[in-house]
């Protein structure tokens, strides 16, 4: 409920004390706010400024990269035969290809089975992986004569015990067991069989099982777990698929392989066959430029953006009176100037041909931007490749490492922008000036409430000593008026 004041005396007690008050305290409460604003446009400057450094940064990433200035296209004029890729820096070329066969990976199947629940049997399946020798006669090309296990490669241990030996048990154990192999079921009409595979194609990973029978004790017989044995003594699973190598030539030149996918046929190459050709097959490799002139111009976009978004922040607009949130500031200038400074700077990694943005087509405006000439880049390219990275890549010499451009603008960002760097100590600076004009701001606005309380009170002591004079003055009138003989002077 509001104090109702000046009864006394008539006076406009609130009127007064709100006049003094707000004279006094509006100029301190305006400058408060002009304070705040300053440091909330300031914060706000420096994220922009932040945020566009973080972009510039990010573009960076790829011009670290020797992949990005080695990169290769690579082509296969006949994509459904054999296709091709190459790692940055593989040499230029055109290659021929003929595939003669694939490499396959081997099958073996075991007989029917009622039913995935059929119990197989008990005891210990070894699995080999290696190379087998065929018996040859009479022409016999699905059972072994001898077989190579690989040394490197330890034999796969798969225990069947009693009552977890169905055909469905027998394949979760092998595929539990190992990587190297596969084993499914295949229903074959009304029964079922176990497929087993290599995981991986040619010759020298066929498979050899071993049966140690535990149901029958009989190792080699075609019942119980012996169903599943496969080894140059026993043949009692069926070889469908023999694993191959892969037959191919290039250039004329004939070669095998385990894998269809060939990595090291030809350096940074990789080639994958896909089918019996039957015609040449031609794989070709190019410099490929554009990755390097499209991470330049990634570049060069990212750091103009950066002076336009450092521009508008210190401008000054005459005609309206707005100055940018950064004008003036230092921490800004400093920053402007340190990365202009860096890109006018002798690149200690530079050697060859070219040592400098401006020699490779990157030329700085009288704005401050960069441009990229995109002939004179794609000319440099072509000229000295190797030159043109090592303006922006770190490079190794007698020992040391040269910086390039791109880490040491790398390095140079992260002292502007990382947690520890310029901004966010600028940052955390502003902030707290702000705490202390809000601290500052809450104390003069309670001194204000103490002042106006005292105002009031001293109106108020003031309005009630005028009653009181008020009140005397009546009395003493009236007292005279009842004097005898006296009359009261009319008033004018």
């Amino acid at each position: 409920m509001p104090v109702v004041t000046g009864l006394g005396s008539g006076l406009d007690i609130e009127g007064l004390v709100t006049g003094l008050i707000n004279a006094e305290s509006l100029p301190k409460l305006a400058l408060f706010a002009s304070k705040t604003e300053k440091a909330t446009s300031l914060i706000s400057g420096f994220g922009e400024i932040s945020s566009s450094l973080a972009s510039l940064q990010s573009s960076l990433t790829a011009l670290e990269s020797a992949d990005t200035f080695g990169a290769v296209s690579a082509s296969s004029s006949a994509e459904t035969f054999a296709t091709v890729s190459a790692d940055s820096g593989a040499a230029e070329g055109s290659y021929s290809l003929e595939v003669t066969s694939l490499a396959e990976r081997q099958s073996l199947v075991s007989g029917d089975f009622a039913a995935t629940t059929t119990q197989v049997g008990s005891g210990t399946l070894t699995i080999s992986l290696g190379t087998p020798t065929y018996n040859s006669a009479p022409a016999d090309t699905t059972t072994y004569s001898s077989f190579s296990a690989d040394s490197s490669i330890t034999a796969i241990s798969v225990a069947i015990s009693s009552g977890t030996d169905t055909l469905a048990d027998v394949r979760d154990a092998i595929n539990a067991a190992t990587n190297l192999v596969t084993a499914s079921l295949v229903k074959n009409g009304s029964s079922y069989k176990l497929l087993l595979s290599p995981t991986d194609s040619g010759v020298a990973t066929s498979l050899s099982v071993s049966v140690n029978d535990t149901g029958d004790s009989n190792n080699t017989d075609n019942s119980g777990l012996s169903q599943l044995a496969f080894n140059s003594t026993t043949s009692n699973l069926s070889q469908v698929r023999a694993g191959s190598d892969a037959a191919f030539s290039i250039n004329g030149m004939s070669l095998t392989s385990a894998s269809n996918t060939l990595n090291d046929v030809i350096d940074g190459v990789d080639i994958t066959l896909l089918q019996q050709t039957t015609s040449a097959v031609t794989l070709t490799l190019a410099n490929d430029f554009s990755a390097a002139e499209t991470a330049v111009s990634a570049f060069v976009d990212a750091y103009n953006s950066y002076v336009s978004t450092h521009a508008s922040l210190i401008d000054y607009d005459a005609s309206t009176g707005i100055a940018g949130a950064l004008l003036g500031d230092f921490t800004a200038r400093s920053i402007a100037d340190m990365l202009r400074t860096e890109l006018s700077t002798t690149i200690a990694s530079a050697t060859g041909t070219y040592a400098s943005l401006s020699s490779i087509g990157v030329e700085v405006q009288t704005d401050g931007t960069l441009k990229l000439d995109t002939t004179k880049f794609q000319a440099a390219m072509t000229a000295d490749r190797d030159s043109v990275q090592a303006i922006f890549v770190d490079r190794t010499s007698g020992g040391s490492t040269l910086s390039g451009l791109a880490s040491t603008l790398d390095t140079l960002l992260d002292t502007f922008t990382s947690s520890t760097g310029t901004i966010q100590d600028r940052t955390d600076s502003i902030e707290e000036q702000m705490t202390e004009i809000t601290a500052n701001e809450t104390e003069f606005l309670r001194r204000m409430d103490s002042l106006e309380e005292l105002y009031r009170s001293q109106f108020n002591a003031l309005d009630s000593l005028l009653a009181e004079i008020t009140a005397t003055q009546d009395y003493l009138t009236t007292a005279l008026d009842q004097l005898p003989g006296f009359v009261q002077k009319p008033k004018d």
